[in-house]
């Protein structure tokens, strides 16, 4: 059954906004010269780059590609984005980052009460924020299962639209399908953010509600799942009528050409299936060594990245004061790892998301995190 979803805005569509974290102080000169960095900060795949990815990249960025054929790549990408997703191509809205896809969603629709579960991504609230939208954050119960909207209306937080995520960043859990269908039959629209869902443990897309539910919108992107930071190709798959308008005001990958050629190659790639197989393993295991480190609790992941608490306690002689001081240490022993106080829903000072890598790099990074809290 379709549901209304809300007027459709003509005009009026905003700019992407900055993003509110800091990036990490970083030593210089001789001493970041002499570190062997490791990024545990970032969500993307990580077994990183496919080659045949690399290989595209560097084909398309030595060749003369005409304006023509840069137009026929563009016209083509939605079809194979579609194909992809399996969804049918007036269905798909083509965009650079999932930020900048964020940021055109926010801006098609009239201003709403926009449930958004905290913890969650900083952007989330700025896109919206800056959309005119109003934010209702609604608190996550222990665990960070994502709260019955029927619960939020109960202690008083109104809304008509939500925001979600599947997986969730910085929890790290996956959206029950029956949250979602309470969401939709409570709200004009809901957007729901599956840029990582390609790097959990058995997570599933949403997409096939989309033939039944005309308010549901999903972003997809490709730049976590094939590790492409610097090469964003994202979209939002919705209602044909949303999608248009999405696609009238999303900033547009810059190479056409090289976004059509990834998407094509993104069909025919078992890089992913490495990669499940890979997490199958290092998200357990993971998660078992980091809660054996004293001071150290950690919150159930179901993505390629886990959410700690650090709270040494009074009575404890540990080697970091608090979580900041713990993140400055692992950076300066050449681990980059987020700290979370500026995410909304986190008490500042005793959270960070540490990435799930490779074993050895797991290893390494574990080793190192007990030498600094044991010493």
């Amino acid at each position: 059954m379709e549901k209304h979803m809300g007027n459709l805005r003509a005009t009026g569509y905003g700019a992407v906004a900055p993003a509110l974290d800091a990036p990490p102080v970083l030593p210089c000169g001789d001493a970041a010269k002499a570190i062997d960095w490791f990024d545990f900060s970032q969500t993307l795949n990580p077994l990183g780059t496919p080659a045949s990815f690399a290989n595209a990249m560097h084909r398309i960025s030595h060749s003369n590609v005409t304006p023509t054929q840069e137009r026929a790549a563009r016209v083509q990408t939605p079809s194979l984005l579609a194909r992809l997703y399996g969804v049918a191509t007036e269905n798909v809205a083509v965009g650079a980052s999932a930020t900048d896809v964020l940021t055109a969603v926010a801006n098609a629709f009239e201003p709403r009460n926009v449930a958004v579960p905290v913890p969650s991504r900083a952007t989330y609230e700025q896109c919206l924020g800056s959309a005119g939208h109003r934010i209702v954050e609604i608190p996550s119960p222990d665990g960070f299962i994502v709260p019955d909207p029927a619960m939020a209306h109960r202690l008083g937080m109104p809304f008509n639209a939500a925001m979600l995520a599947n997986p969730a960043f910085p929890t790290s859990r996956l959206l029950a399908r029956q949250t979602l269908l309470d969401y939709l039959d409570a709200c004009d629209w809901v957007i729901v953010d599956e840029r990582g869902i390609d790097l959990t443990l058995g997570g599933e897309s949403m997409v096939g509600l989309l033939r039944e539910h005309s308010n549901l919108i999903i972003i997809r992107s490709l730049t976590d799942a094939f590790s492409l930071p610097g090469l964003p190709l994202s979209c939002a798959l919705a209602h044909p009528a949303v999608a248009q308008l999405i696609s009238l005001a999303v900033a547009k990958p810059t190479s056409a050409t090289l976004s059509a050629e990834l998407a094509k190659l993104a069909a025919s790639e078992h890089h992913l299936d490495v990669t499940r197989e890979l997490l199958d393993t290092e998200i357990p295991w993971m998660q078992c060594m980091l809660s054996l480190v004293p001071g150290i609790s950690i919150f159930p992941a179901e993505a390629n990245f886990v959410m700690c608490a650090y709270r040494p306690g009074a009575t404890m002689r540990l080697g970091a004061a608090d979580a900041p001081d713990l993140v400055r240490q692992l950076q300066a022993r050449g681990f980059l790892v987020r700290t979370l106080d500026r995410t909304p829903g986190v008490e500042p000072g005793t959270h960070f998301c540490v990435s799930v890598r490779t074993r050895p790099e797991n290893e390494r990074f574990v080793a190192v995190l007990r030498e600094i809290v044991m010493r």
